[in-house]
């Protein structure tokens, strides 16, 4: 039997009539699985001039685009619920900052955001934040984040009542960290130097007293730390952590290193290839663990006997399991969520066999934000649907396990019509080669229609975007773009997440060849099916969709013996890099550069040939470029010289840089400013010789 609420359905009919056809849970690095995700809803802090009527408002030829709804109608949003301590953290845009609030959280029945109070005065627009842990015994809430919107990351202490913030940690970067079950200590992975070699050593510090112990430090050698987070042992004489082999991203294990001493143990079998591998919370048995690997093809769920390393698979969905937790059941339970493209399914499984007990199908992206005893918070959104928190009980029945969600928060109608401005169609397409069955290859994409379409059919516009693409969530930027009349070709490219180990693996070795090739596919299905002209698509991304902006602007037709090309009209680049060989000695991920890429030390002319700076010449379209000139991830540099070749070399360039900013851009005082640059570069489009 399954229980749900009907307000579960705002997911299905969202904004329109038209339905659509890595959200995780486990802690991650701001750096972990790529340069940058969904980057445009943050990279909104700074621009050129404007024409706006209003501070939020902007003009797209005949319109005027109102984005306070936008910007300030759902103020809410990074909610973290701490169900055992009925506590709700989250975030407050303002107009003159961002704030951390709290708010009781109450065991049945929604709640009011708006209830919430503000906990001290720091402007959290102005320094980054990723992950938290309440410390009941302090009354603290322990943070991974940095000082200066830099991506220095180390672990923050910030009291509840005062808003106080102590710097509990002093790295380069903390790769990853947590609190051991019984609040007494915080194990942390403490990253030393700018760039390679780095060097972690596994650090526990003592929360009563503030001593640390220095254990394991892996010398930036062949087994080294890597994104997770840290997970004590029942005996709390080791802690769990992820390793990663040869300098290969793909390539990790789980170890157990002691405390006390050097000693490094692997209970998994090390040197497999996994682009995912992970701890799940928790213990279901004393001395047995349960960890998601991708090992097979998918991401999975195996459990492990930490002492003698035997293992076993327990789950075969053959689709990827994008967030777990432990659930304190009799016997206990693991909720997982797999996910597609198009919607998640929410299971309820046996911890000790994997058996399926029930299951629950949403139409969008689902993510588990926090569980306690037999319940559970989800986070869901969709293109449709950007906000919405939903309350899941686990009831054991006389025959079968039951589940009952209610909503705990949403947006309302008035707020998403003003809002959601797409029709989304769901589309594949043909790209040049053939699947591992022989079958021709079709990619996955959204196409999003603007509501208000131009009058002019000859006026119309519409971005590829490069990468990052494909899913069903909502995204601020597109919905901006939508309401100007600006329609959004959303492909999910090889290399992109969500179908499998293969498919992710399409481009390893193979930055800006054949996912390019991919790219001009959707723009060549845009002309053919929706009827297009060349000069009115764009491309768009950020980071590693900024690079392939630069790159497919610039791209050399005979790259990979493909001998393809498309006459872009323009590109849209924020915080892309232009010269991988530079990138990969100033970044904070050159693993992710050897993944993708290549060794620069082995393959430094593929490289070259691969870095959009040594092709400048061949920019015929219009671009524009944004960064902040405090990125760590992807240095400013990277456009600066992009944009200093092309000006030299006479190309149409137009670069708006912001000062004092990181890879994602915070703060939103000038964000009618910056959506106006962009969309006056777009409307410039329209004027004679550009």
């Amino acid at each position: 039997m399954l229980r749900m609420s009907l307000v579960l359905l705002l997911v299905v009919t969202g904004c329109s009539q038209t339905a659509p056809q890595k959200a995780t849970d486990r802690p991650t690095s701001p750096s972990q699985g790529a340069p940058a995700g969904d980057m445009f809803d943050a990279a909104v802090d700074a621009g050129a001039g404007t024409r706006a009527e209003g501070p939020l408002v902007v003009q797209f030829r005949e319109r005027s685009i109102d984005l306070e709804p936008f910007l300030i109608g759902q103020p809410y949003s990074r909610l973290q619920p701490k169900i055992e301590d009925e506590l709700l953290f989250y975030f407050e845009k303002t107009a003159t900052g961002t704030w951390l609030l709290v708010l009781d959280l109450p065991s049945e029945g929604k709640i009011d955001l708006s209830k919430g109070r503000r906990i001290g005065t720091t402007d959290w627009s102005t320094r980054s934040y990723w992950g938290s842990h309440y410390h009941a015994p302090s009354n603290r809430l322990f943070v991974t984040s940095d000082e200066a919107n830099d991506e220095h990351t180390n672990v923050y202490a910030i009291d509840v009542d005062t808003g106080e913030i102590d710097k509990l940690t002093d790295n380069d970067y903390t790769y990853g960290w947590r609190v051991s079950d019984d609040d007494r200590r915080l194990a942390y992975l403490a990253r030393t130097g700018e760039t390679e070699p780095f060097d972690t050593c596994l650090v526990v510090r003592d929360l009563e007293s503030g001593e640390e112990t220095r254990s394991h430090c892996d010398a930036g050698g062949k087994d080294r730390f890597t994104w997770c987070s840290p997970q004590f042992t029942a005996d709390q004489q080791s802690v769990i952590a992820t390793i990663q082999h040869d300098g290969q991203r793909n390539t990790t294990s789980l170890a157990r290193v002691a405390i006390n001493d050097d000693s490094v143990n692997f209970i998994v079998p090390p040197r497999v290839a996994r682009y995912d591998l992970d701890l799940i919370d928790g213990w279901p048995e004393p001395g047995v663990a349960l960890y998601v690997s991708s090992e097979t093809g998918f991401t999975e769920i195996y459990r492990v006997d930490v002492a003698s390393g035997v293992h076993r698979k327990l789950t075969d969905f053959q689709a990827n399991i994008v967030s777990t937790k432990l659930l304190e059941t009799e016997p206990p339970t693991i909720l997982a969520v797999v996910q597609t493209p198009v919607d998640s399914t929410v299971h309820l499984l046996d911890a000790a066999t994997g058996a399926d007990l029930q299951a629950i199908k949403l139409p969008a992206r689902v993510s588990i934000s926090d569980v306690h005893g037999d319940q559970a918070i989800l986070s869901m959104g969709s293109l449709l649907t950007p906000f919405q928190f939903a309350r899941l009980s686990v009831e054991r029945g006389q025959r079968s396990w039951q589940f009952e969600v209610e909503e705990l928060v949403g947006i309302d109608d008035a707020l998403r019509n003003e809002i959601c401005h797409v029709v989304p169609e769901r589309v594949t397409y043909p790209t040049f080669d053939l699947t591992t069955a022989g079958r021709p290859r079709r990619l996955h994409a959204f196409y999003l229609a603007p509501k208000n379409r131009p009058v002019d059919p000859t006026s119309r516009r519409v971005m590829i975007t490069a990468f990052y693409g494909g899913q069903n969530s909502y995204r601020t930027e597109v919905n901006i773009l939508a309401a100007a009349g600006i329609a959004v070709m959303s492909p999910a490219p090889r290399g992109s997440d969500g179908f499998g180990a293969e498919f992710a693996a399409l481009n390893d070795g193979d930055l800006g060849g054949d996912e390019i090739v991919d790219i001009i596919a959707a723009a060549e299905w845009l002309v053919r099916e929706m009827g297009y002209r060349p000069e009115q698509i764009g491309v768009y991304g950020g980071s590693h969709g900024g690079y392939a902006t630069m790159r497919a602007l610039t791209f050399p037709s005979g790259t990979n013996n493909r001998h393809v090309s498309f006459n872009f009209g323009f590109g849209w680049s924020h915080a892309g890099f232009s010269d991988i060989h530079s990138f990969y000695e100033s970044c904070n991920i050159p693993d992710w550069v050897v993944k993708e890429a290549g060794d620069p030390k082995l393959e430094a002319d593929k490289l070259r040939d691969r870095s959009p700076i040594h092709h400048v010449e061949n920019l015929r379209a219009p671009i524009l470029l944004t960064h902040g000139s405090n990125d760590w991830r992807v240095p400013v540099e990277e456009s600066r010289k992009f944009v200093e070749k092309a000006r030299a070399l006479g190309k149409p360039v137009h670069y708006v840089e912001f000062e004092g900013q990181g890879h994602g851009i915070r703060g939103f005082a000038n964000q009618a400013k910056y959506y106006q640059a962009v969309l006056s570069f777009i409307e410039s489009l329209d004027e004679p010789g550009e």
